[in-house]
């Protein structure tokens, strides 16, 4: 194998048999195999190798890289604890080797295989992060836990910026895709409920979100978006109406400040979806009109 790894055409190749090995017969491979298996594909694929892989401009060499993820993918939704040991060195390799890579590169096709795999591992891994009842009380108490019930939280915080910072790309592929996640997780798992979520990310996510709806950039979405950030907001209600829709409106720019009181003030505290996706619908809206009457007004006439 490592004779080819310059070779993408014969990697590719070497890493379809692998993987129809992986998806079909785990269970036959057993446990032994397929532990020597991934753990001769995690020492060969080093940073370098990866890094060349995606930079190369082909599509076998990209290939190659996906079905590398996808094996991982299959890997980290085994239930079996032997696999569980993989979860720090996949979730590096995801952070910390490819995701620098691909972060600001235009193509969506390795982001939405990684996404996939971050998101499979979260899924059929909660416990990685997040423990169960009777654990996290115990852990909870624990002096060293600065994190309400999260365990691995550098981690995870790391897998929630890399999520933040595709809403701020414009590839729609991947921003629905995570978008889904997102809701996904948080239908199971109550992800927006969790103390490092709510306490830390939440207004980072709303911020991004509103900010998305009021440029349009990602319009087709926009029912999604704001169905998302409903649901974001309804983990922290008061938090939403009291802190982040002031801030928000303060940092917008081309706004006079009766025009941002009137903003505020015409947000209306709703707390059901259809009056709440109304109130931002109208918040939107009328954010741009203010901006666009400012902006052919002379200069010098509106005091921002």
């Amino acid at each position: 194998f490592p004779v080819y790894l310059h070779q993408p055409d014969v990697v590719d190749s070497l890493m379809s048999f692998f993987l129809s090995l992986f998806q079909g017969l785990r269970v036959q491979m057993g446990v032994p195999f397929a532990e020597q298996t991934i753990q001769t594909f995690m020492t060969l694929f080093t940073q370098e190798q990866l890094a060349e892989s995606i930079c190369h401009e082909s599509s076998a060499a990209h290939k190659v890289v996906e079905k590398f993820l996808k094996i991982l993918e299959l890997i980290v939704q085994e239930p079996g604890s032997a696999f569980k040991a993989f979860l720090p060195n996949v979730i590096s390799i995801c952070m910390d080797q490819i995701y620098p890579i691909i972060a600001q590169r235009p193509s969506p096709d390795i982001k939405q295989s990684l996404y996939r795999l971050v998101h499979e591992l979260i899924m059929n891994n909660w416990r990685y992060f997040f423990k169960g009842s009777v654990l996290k009380t115990l852990h909870s108490q624990s002096p060293q836990n600065g994190n309400g019930d999260v365990q691995n939280a550098q981690q995870f915080t790391a897998i929630m910026q890399s999520y933040g910072q595709s809403f701020l790309q414009p590839d729609l592929a991947v921003f629905k895709q995570n978008l889904e996640s997102l809701e996904t997780l948080n239908a199971k798992w109550k992800l927006y409920q969790k103390p490092i979520f709510r306490e830390v990310m939440l207004l980072q996510f709303l911020n991004v979100l509103v900010q998305v709806l009021v440029h349009k950039s990602h319009d087709l979405l926009h029912e999604e978006i704001v169905v998302t950030v409903y649901n974001m907001a309804s983990a922290d209600f008061s938090r939403f109406y009291a802190e982040f829709l002031p801030h928000f409106v303060s940092s917008c720019e081309g706004l006079d400040a009766n025009q941002r009181n009137i903003l505020v003030r015409n947000f209306k505290v709703d707390k059901d979806l259809p009056s709440f996706t109304q109130n931002v619908n109208r918040f939107v809206n009328d954010l741009r009109y203010y901006r666009l009457i400012n902006s052919s007004l002379p200069e010098g006439s509106v005091t921002f």
